[in-house]
């Protein structure tokens, strides 16, 4: 009976998780690719390996419009957490998508809703600020000009790759 027991209960796991797996692959077959400029900082970290920082574009220059706020007379001397969070006080920023992907502030019929949170005194984007890559294959992404990022239905985004500024894929052997 025990044993009946445990086989069923490692079909039951195998079954959950390969269809968690095919869940995430129609998931991303089926997601929005779009293209957020980059500025990449330093390909090279002592204790995590090798991965780049990544800073969009985009959410620094939403950051500084907000920092003029920070710095004008309207801003307290002493800076605290509730006065960020009146200044901050949606959840997400809207961009838009042009045809090709390309990420922008201008209107176009592609609205994208970027989820945003506080962290320390400044509030950044809901997307994946790190790219870990292969041990020894730094000189590949010096270029990276754009981040790929699959928009999953829920609203979450997934980086698939970095690209150069003609949106070809970094990293792939050819």
């Amino acid at each position: 009976m025990r044993n009946k027991l445990f086989f069923l209960t490692v079909c039951l796991l195998c079954g959950g998780l390969l269809g968690y797996a095919w869940h995430t692959q129609r998931s991303l077959a089926s997601a929005q690719t779009v293209y957020f400029e980059i500025t990449p900082q330093d390909p090279r970290a002592l204790l995590s390996g090798d991965y780049m920082q990544l800073s969009y574009v985009l959410e620094e220059e939403k950051n500084i419009k907000a920092m003029e706020k920070v710095f004008s007379k309207e801003a307290p001397s002493d800076i605290t957490d509730e006065w960020i969070k009146q200044q901050f006080p949606e959840k997400a920023w809207t961009f838009y998508a042009d045809e090709r992907g390309l990420v922008q502030t201008e209107q176009t019929p592609r609205p994208l809703v970027v989820p945003i949170r506080k962290d320390g005194l400044s509030v950044r984007a809901r997307l994946p600020h790190q790219f870990y890559f292969q041990e020894g294959k730094a000189k590949m992404y010096e270029n990276a000009a754009y981040a790929r990022m699959a928009r999953l239905g829920n609203g979450s985004f997934i980086l698939t790759g970095l690209t150069d500024k003609n949106l070809h894929l970094l990293g792939e052997e050819k």
